[in-house]
């Protein structure tokens, strides 16, 4: 039967419209599942742009860091800094004219009366210093829930409570629990506290942060907030929040700049989505040990005023062994203390990222589903589908620009999974409708795989998974001995490097002789010879690669040490016997290996092998037939064998 046409148009006009209504119903149902995804794709945005000077947001030098690193450590010979040392620090920027001093710690309890007394005065002169608090965030009220805090600590923050003008339901708001301050002495001594409580994304990233959290009838702000709303000379009562659309700052002005209002983009949450500056390192960053030396000298003091002078100053550990990072966009790894310096930048430069309304966003999709209807109904199969390749090339490449330029983050995901969905349903429809009378299924295999092949998988699935087989082969264990230790004084990725420049050299050795690589087990490797090539000296060939292996490990043992790293020395061990060797593994992922107890036999002999050493079993010393120098080392018991076995050693130098 044919269909006529009016029937085939009205069918892909309702298959364009399910596709749409699919997706639309696909994120509103499973936001856990799409949502994330989409965040990740605007993600790939902000790691396309670090790095492009004609895409990064300009960087305004009045925000930086002070950072207490390893650096810091060193210098002050003092893995453990007290509070004088902050306290001395303090000083020294008050006197160098920092304009703010926002201290990403919070100091809950006093530790010692001297130090104590040292800190709390040195931030009552400095007369510009935040400190931090913390509340557990929640997405309801629950203030009343908290028993916990004490009268001091209730006290301190009744009267630092913000009141701030609000339009319209603040219900979605993230509400403070727990509260955990600096203690109430230092607290009263500083300019005042700012939250650094932060709730990440679905899938772990921190994409934005609020600026406000309700507690207890009143707002109270995140640090980074707090500093710039003083820096900029907003008073509370000057803040005014449009629910879910922004927070106003009036009469905002930076120091002798115009006076204006500032209108920060949030979500019904309070967030603020951090416009990156870009990674850690762009910022500027000064050291802890620096700032705290600069008191010994007059003229390095009036140096360093002139640096500081004006600056807004975050103080934060970044040493190694600190737990305050997280991961954002831009690095898996970053230090938290950018977050708040991002924070503050984004609202002094007004570089703010807007996330397009939900009416904006169905006009836009509204629109594409108009042009994907066009294009299903105009268009044969093959003009539909290069049609949608380059509206999806185009909606990709818009979004990009409205995030580079434009500074709004669209909806990604969401169209182009109409589009993928659309593409898929409209021609397969055609497909099916075009060759009714054919296997559709079988004929897409039969594009892939010879026909006999397509017969055998519809008939038998497993036998895409080829069958084992017996074979004497030998087997080779090798292993650097005690790397563990030697790499848990190395940084990761010379680690990386050591291994990747090791196992090159090994495995160029293997493929030498004519042997398969089956894996790596950390810094050991695992290879047999004699399959699937047959190799009748399948035992001389290991032996001779294992020589080799360790000649070229004195070498780079050797080289390693000259360059300041270490002389490591590795363990060989070889055996010779029936494995079974085949594919292994499921349909989705198959391994070629060899399994069989002169597998683990191989793998006892390294372990057991002198270092710099190899250490074969005496299967493999008969095969060699007196061809490579070894000398007998007597018999051996080795786990998991009852009876213990001969084992050989071989001559390297030979």
């Amino acid at each position: 039967m044919i269909i006529n046409k009016t029937r085939k148009i009205r069918a892909v006009l309702y298959l364009v419209m399910a596709s749409f209504i699919a997706a639309q119903a696909c994120f509103l149902v499973f936001p856990g599942i799409f949502e994330p995804w989409n965040a990740q794709v605007v993600d790939q945005f902000f790691l396309f742009r670090t790095g492009q000077p004609r895409l990064e947001p300009a960087y305004d030098d009045t925000v930086v860091h002070v950072d207490l690193n390893n650096t810091t450590i060193r210098q002050l010979n003092d893995f453990y800094l007290n509070r004088s040392h902050y306290a001395r620090v303090i000083a020294n920027l008050a006197q160098m004219g920092a304009a703010a001093q926002a201290v990403d710690v919070v100091f809950a309890a006093r530790s010692g009366e001297a130090d104590d007394s040292l800190l709390i005065e040195a931030t009552r002169r400095a007369g510009n210093v935040y400190f931090g608090l913390a509340f557990a965030l929640s997405g309801e009220d629950a203030s009343r829930k908290d028993a916990s805090r004490s009268d001091d600590v209730q006290q301190y923050l009744d009267l630092t409570r913000w009141n701030v003008k609000v339009e319209g339901s603040i219900a979605d708001f993230y509400t403070g629990l727990y509260p955990l301050i600096t203690f109430p002495a230092l607290a009263g001594a500083s300019k005042g506290l700012g939250f650094l409580s932060i709730r990440p994304d679905r899938d772990g990233v921190i994409r934005r942060l609020p600026l406000l959290v309700s507690y207890n009838g009143g707002f109270y702000p995140s640090l980074p907030f707090r500093v710039v709303c003083d820096y900029l000379g907003v008073t509370p009562e000057n803040i005014r929040v449009i629910a879910g659309k922004a927070i106003v700052l009036e009469g905002a002005s930076r120091p002798g700049g115009t006076i204006h209002d500032i209108s920060i983009p949030i979500d019904r949450k309070g967030n603020m989505i951090i416009n990156f500056i870009g990674p850690w390192e762009r910022m500027k960053h000064y050291n802890f040990g620096d700032i705290y030396r600069a008191s010994e000298d007059r003229e390095e003091l009036q140096i360093w005023k002139e640096e500081l002078q004006g600056k807004i100053v975050l103080i934060s550990d970044v040493s190694t062994g600190a737990t305050d990072i997280g991961p954002v966009p831009t690095d898996l790894n970053y230090p938290l203390a950018g977050l708040h310096a991002s924070v503050i930048h984004t609202i002094l430069t007004e570089q703010f990222i807007r996330k397009m309304s939900g009416p904006e966003m169905l006009a836009i999709e509204l629109s594409l589903l108009l042009a994907v209807t066009v294009l299903a109904w105009r268009r044969s199969s093959v003009y539909f589908t290069v049609g949608m390749v380059g509206l999806s090339l185009a909606y990709l490449l818009a979004a990009a620009a409205l995030f580079f330029w434009g500074r709004t983050v669209v909806h990604v995901l969401r169209p182009l999974f109409f589009f993928s969905l659309a593409t898929v349903l409209v021609n397969v429809w055609r497909y099916l409708m075009e060759s009714r009378e054919k296997a559709v299924l079988r004929r897409s295999f039969e594009a892939y795989f010879p026909p006999a092949v397509v017969e055998k998988i519809v008939a038998e699935p497993e036998y895409i998974s080829a069958r084992g087989e017996r074979k004497e082969l030998t087997i080779l264990f090798s292993d650097i001995r005690n790397f563990t230790s030697f790499s848990s004084t190395l940084d990761p990725d010379h680690i990386r490097r050591l291994l990747n420049e090791y196992f090159d050299a090994m495995v160029e050795i293997v493929f030498r002789f004519g042997g398969t690589v089956d894996k790596y087990i950390g810094d050991g490797l695992m290879v047999f010879f004699g399959d699937p090539e047959p190799q009748a000296d399948h035992a001389t060939r290991a032996i001779r690669a294992a020589i080799d292996m360790q000649k070229t490990t004195r070498l780079l043992g050797e080289r390693w040490e000259r360059e300041g790293g270490f002389a490591f020395q590795v363990r060989i061990g070889i055996n010779t016997g029936e494995v079974v060797v085949g594919n292994m593994g499921s349909r989705r992922r198959l391994s070629y290996t060899v399994l069989g107890a002169p597998v683990n036999l191989a793998q006892r002999l390294e372990s057991n092998a002198p270092p710099g050493g190899i250490l074969i079993s005496q299967r493999t010393c008969d095969l060699l037939e007196n061809q490579v120098s070894t000398r007998p080392m007597g018999q051996l018991k080795v786990k998991g064998l009852e009876t213990p076995v001969t084992v050989h050693t071989v001559s390297i130098d030979q």
